[in-house]
């Protein structure tokens, strides 16, 4: 995809297609060039008698004086509700598929506004994710020309234009690189393969990977991870990324740890069918924090950031771990488990012991963690689990910014004693079975938080992937997350930590 700025009249402006949206407060333009003139008139006075659909689409005049044909119009419908710019980048992605269907590739977006550079970069945000088609597993699929991009902005502010753009483009292709990890099938999307997808994004951004294959991670204790990959014919992997800037603004080390699920059957506890088919993204929290990472290095942030996921494909054969067995965790405790679809903490405990060798001061995790996440908030909003006020505000106000939203659900200490278990520890599995399974997950990773360390969880089993279009979201993964930490590390930054 090819963008650039400028600040030419409109009329000069070189593409197939100009778009001009229209928001609260009036036209994202201005023209006094007559064809244009009289088109924005007549566009704002039938947007406000509600006389015109959402969308105007006309064709100019050969002889208008404009280098470009097609005009469409827009009007942006904003929702109290709404997180921040969302309605902006779901209007562009809709002017770009518009225009998709006219074969128009070439198209300039008018933003003529005191926060162009903002307002640009949610309309390439919206495009960027819009526009993403995953292809790679049809047989056959119809070649789409690449889009060409023009941002037409006032003179004054090209240049910060230029920067704020290049920063959103970098984090909006993580996101739609975590995207495709979610849609790649388990047969594709190994544990081996998940894992060197991550040391190629440390390579490609300088940061430093260590990965460890089943042997080693059965040699250094980890024994939770190797039980649960032990029945697959692709065995379990641990990858540790470390991301270590010359020069940092906050003295706070963040790791951040995501659930790599490559295909979760649910063990001898089989899933059933209505769900097993989509498991593949059970991957989904890993998926973002790699994406994370590659926005993380590209934006060169001034922060140390570490990364450690846990990647395993839970199957059933006469090897797999089975309902009953009790389990040493790394840090020395023993689990037993009662269901073997309820792998995805074990996973994430053996997580929380590499990540506390690390010396973290924030940990936050992300997993596809429990079906009872999404049950409670629907599609709209990951679960956010937090002791820690302070991280809470700041995880809360970086969804709101990006539009990946969190919900807080609370750490009930009274849920704590359905954890025990008396020949183990810990069971894997609540004794309460009323409800608040996503709170009793949550529970049982707490008991394997590094000690000292602010700590949240992030259960997005409900957001991590999307069964029809959404927003700007075709069906599959949507990378929720990938905004959200980025943003989360600029505003620590510009906290000073």
């Amino acid at each position: 995809m090819k963008i650039t700025v400028t600040s030419q009249p409109i009329e000069q402006v070189s593409a197939q297609a100009v778009v001009v949206l229209h928001e609260s407060g009036g036209l994202l333009a201005e023209s006094s060039h007559p064809a244009l003139a009289r088109h924005f008139s007549t566009f704002v006075r039938d947007v406000d008698s509600k006389t015109c659909r959402r969308e105007w689409f006309c064709t100019l005049d050969k002889d208008s004086g404009c280098r470009t044909h097609h005009l469409l119009l827009d009007s942006v419908t904003f929702s109290a509700a709404a997180p921040l710019d969302e309605p902006l980048k779901m209007t562009a992605a809709r002017c770009v598929a518009l225009c998709r269907e006219y074969s128009l590739s070439k198209i300039a977006f008018v933003v003529h506004h005191k926060v162009a550079a903002l307002k640009a970069a949610a309309i390439l945000e919206g495009i960027l994710l819009g526009d993403f088609r995953d292809t790679r597993f049809k047989g056959t699929h119809e070649k789409r020309p690449d889009l060409t991009l023009t941002f037409v902005v006032p003179a004054e502010l090209e240049k910060e234009v230029r920067l704020v753009l290049e920063a959103r483009r970098k984090v909006a292709v993580a996101q739609n690189h975590a995207r495709a990890l979610i849609n790649a099938p388990h047969n594709v999307l190994t544990p081996a393969v998940l894992v060197a997808e991550a040391v190629t994004v440390a390579r490609k951004g300088g940061m430093k990977s260590t990965v460890l294959n089943e042997k080693q991670l059965r040699a250094k204790g980890y024994e939770l991870t190797w039980q649960v990959g032990r029945g697959s014919e692709y065995p379990p992997r641990q990858v540790t990324l470390e991301y270590s800037p010359a020069k940092v603004a906050v003295r706070d080390h963040v790791v951040l740890v995501g659930k790599g699920m490559t295909f979760d059957s649910g063990g001898l506890c089989l899933k059933g069918r209505d769900s097993i088919y989509k498991m593949n993204g059970d991957m989904g929290g890993a998926a973002a924090v790699i994406g994370a990472m590659e926005g993380i290095a590209a934006l060169k942030l001034p922060v140390r950031v570490s990364a450690v996921i846990g990647s395993a494909h839970n199957a059933v054969d006469g090897a797999a771990y089975y309902p009953g067995c009790i389990v040493k965790a790394r840090n020395g405790k023993t689990v037993h488990i009662e269901n073997t679809d309820a792998e995805g903490r074990l996973i994430l405990a053996d997580c929380f012991s590499r990540a506390g060798e690390l010396k973290p001061d924030i940990m936050i995790d992300l997993a596809t963690l429990t079906g009872a996440a999404g049950a409670a908030l629907g599609s709209s909003f990951g679960a956010l689990f937090t002791d820690d006020e302070v991280l809470r505000g700041q995880l809360l106000k970086a969804g709101g910014n990006t539009g990946d939203e969190l919900w807080p659900l609370p750490l009930v200490r009274e849920y704590e004693t359905s954890l025990r278990h008396h020949l183990a520890d810990l069971n894997n599995m609540s004794s309460d079975k009323s409800g608040g399974g996503a709170i009793h997950a949550a529970n049982f990773l707490r008991h394997f938080v590094p000690e000292g360390v602010r700590w949240a969880h992030l259960d997005i089993a409900g957001v991590a992937q999307t069964d029809r279009p959404k927003r700007y979201f075709k069906t599959g993964g949507t990378g929720f997350g990938v905004r959200l930490l980025v943003e989360y590390l600029r505003l620590l930054i510009a906290k000073g930590g």
